[in-house]
């Protein structure tokens, strides 16, 4: 446990003064570096990870084009591009998002209680998704979702002796046959924040709405609603508070296959619980993260987060789940991007969880 700790400060600490620069200036900037990462779902991963950042004369925002590509010790494969391009002049914003993952990962059954299971499997997953918006004003957007997903998941022996009780207890969706799926929808957001990488201040908010039909190139219909709020109020020079209420929902007259559910946990919703652990088709939390400078590049946090998943036929929660933790950041340029590095626990007792990551939870 201590040597993770160590390893964990020393590659921080490394990719900190070797890559981060005083000198590049937000105009264009590139950077590619070593992109050691560790979650307690993955274990380590070795690879590279990648951004260019620039803007325009006449345009205001921050355009990034980024992307990673890793390769776990669990012998996961893991490939994401994700550009961010601004405009004419701010007046559209195009997102969009490549990935593709070869995963082995755990399933643990659906609900926000513990049920002992922990099953292994391994999911082809490649998804694409593209967000076209329009400002209506200069931080108001609206805009439209095109987005696509294929999932296969093979099993070994082990699943056998548990297949049965799975299947009677929490459903056979997403087991047995591949799926698919293409989504459309619209969505709205506002942002009044400084930076979209590191704020010192200012309000963003998002909301999306998406559905898929069955027969119209997909095999389930399936309605997901998100909603995202998220408050950066300076407190002195670069302190920060930050907070983010966060609600996902996903609704559907039939059976919904496991990976599409909502679920809390990993380096971004909830750090200090494993990410799948608890899924159900309803998701709500609150997050809060304190920041603050230490030298030069380099600052820490200390955050805590609550919240559950929950069925939408009772919206009972059995246990409110909180976690907390601590870390330390390290701006890469002038954008504000930062390489990230957290420790959190939950109140569940479980094992300490690592993560270390370029960009914020929030």
């Amino acid at each position: 446990m201590k040597f993770r700790y160590l390893l964990l400060l020393l590659l921080f600490s490394v990719s900190c003064v070797a890559f981060a620069s005083d000198s590049v200036t937000v105009r264009k900037s590139l950077f590619i570096i070593p992109h050691p990462a560790y979650q307690q779902e993955t274990s380590w991963s070795v690879g590279v990870a990648g951004g260019y950042y620039f803007k325009s004369k006449d345009i205001s925002r921050i355009s990034s084009i980024s992307g990673s590509a890793d390769y776990t010790l669990l012998n996961q494969f893991i490939f994401n591009i994700t550009p961010k391009i601004f405009l004419n002049n701010n007046k559209w914003y195009l997102y969009s998002n490549l990935n593709f993952r070869n995963y082995p990962d755990f399933y643990y059954g659906i609900g926000n209680k513990p049920t002992g299971i922990k099953q292994t499997f391994t999911s082809n997953i490649f998804n694409v998704s593209l967000q076209p918006q329009y400002a209506l004003t200069n931080e108001i957007y609206a805009g439209a979702i095109l987005a696509g997903r294929y999932e296969s998941v093979r099993t070994d022996e082990s699943f056998t002796p548990i297949k049965d009780r799975i299947f009677s207890e929490f459903g056979s969706e997403g087991w047995e046959k591949p799926f698919y799926s293409i989504n459309a929808g619209l969505l709205f957001s506002y942002d009044g924040r400084d930076n979209q990488f590191y704020p010192y201040k200012g309000i963003f908010a998002k909301t999306m709405l998406t559905t898929s039909k069955a027969g119209f190139g997909s095999t389930h219909s399936i309605t997901d609603l998100s909603v995202d709020f998220r408050n950066y109020l300076p407190v002195y020079r670069e302190h920060v508070f930050a907070w983010q209420l966060y609600y996902e929902a996903a609704f559907s007259k039939n059976e919904i296959p496991f990976q599409l559910l909502p679920t809390l946990g990993g380096r971004d919703l909830m750090r200090g619980f494993r990410q799948g652990m608890y899924r159900e088709n309803v998701l709500m939390l609150l997050q809060t993260e304190y920041r603050i400078p230490v030298y030069k590049r380099i600052k820490a946090a200390v955050f805590m987060s609550a919240g559950d998943v929950m069925n939408s036929s009772n919206y009972h929660i059995d246990k409110l789940k909180v976690a907390y933790g601590a870390g330390l950041r390290c701006r890469l340029n002038d954008a504000r991007v930062h390489l990230r590095v957290d420790i959190a626990k939950n109140n569940y007792g479980d094992k300490l969880q690592f993560y270390i990551t370029a960009t914020e939870a929030f």
